[in-house]
């Protein structure tokens, strides 16, 4: 099966942002040197799996709305512990709107991969460089590995907006049955094992299962991670899109995002976190 790797300069709107496209068989992924970002996945042309806002901007330091955004060294607003000085930081960390280098490329018969990597200096809690790499492999489906061999207090997450049909009969499963949930500051002890979307949802799950499943009417992705200790599920709803600049008013029912994350602050740890996805056949 042949495999190709091209630069290219734009994808979608964004006409004039730096790319790589990956190619295997009819598989395409989109990353995006700016930001780190796997921007599309098709395993099939015109069957892209991932969401990418028409909103999205990327200059003036403002992060790509879509795609698999990379949370990193924090998630969220930075926690005490990786902002001692409490300075003003930029939630989910400092490297979504910083432009990576791609340090290696591979085209094989059985799959294309490409490695970027980015250099950070002097983070709030950190002095000195550390070294962040990101390797996207496209098989018969797509893995995202995020690795960091600094021991630090480091979170994470692979913040991945995936396209949907029909958003009321979306589910993810399955998920742990306790779970924090971040529109009501509440820890909520759920009957069920799936996420569902009949309102804001802003969930983070601890310890969930290696493999999980989003569930739409006429087609599945299966989601397998490593290195995880979370899973944040989100749908900002209306009222939330209406009030995120880079989003429509109804773009809360073009997508649902399930994010692989390692949030724990307790120990300094290097970080090797992956996530893959599959279109179930």
């Amino acid at each position: 099966m042949n495999s190709s790797i091209i630069t290219q300069t734009g994808f979608a709107h964004l006409t004039d942002l730096p790319c790589i496209t990956l190619q295997h068989g009819n598989a395409t992924a989109v990353v995006s040197l700016y930001g780190g970002q796997v921007l599309s996945y098709r395993p099939a042309p015109d069957v892209d799996k991932l969401w990418l806002s028409p909103l999205a901007q990327w200059h003036n330091q403002t992060p790509i709305r879509g795609g698999v955004p990379v949370c990193w060294p924090w998630f969220g607003p930075a926690d005490n512990r990786v902002n001692p000085k409490q300075g003003k930081l930029p939630n989910h960390g400092v490297v979504r709107t910083r432009m990576w280098q791609l340090v290696n490329q591979h085209a094989y018969s059985s799959r294309a991969s490409a490695t970027l990597e980015i250099t950070v200096e002097n983070l709030p809690h950190h002095v000195g460089e550390v070294t962040l790499q990101l390797q996207v492999i496209l098989d018969s489906s797509l893995t995202i590995n995020l690795c960091c061999n600094t021991t630090l207090l480091q979170q994470a997450a692979l913040h991945s907006y995936f396209a949907i049909t029909e958003l009321a009969q979306t589910r993810v499963q399955p998920l742990p049955r306790q779970y924090s949930d971040k529109v009501t500051a509440t820890t909520v002890s759920d009957t069920s094992e799936q996420a569902i979307f009949n309102a804001e949802v802003d969930r983070v799950y601890p310890s969930p299962a290696a493999s999980l499943q989003i569930l739409m009417p006429q087609s599945a992705v299966n989601l397998s991670q490593r290195g995880q200790d979370a899973a944040v599920v989100w749908n900002p709803w209306l009222e939330r899109s209406q009030q995120i600049t880079d989003l429509r008013d109804d773009s809360y029912l073009e997508f649902i995002c399930v994010e692989t994350a390692r949030l724990q602050l307790d120990n300094a740890a290097p970080l090797n976190l992956t996530q893959q996805i599959k279109a179930a056949s």
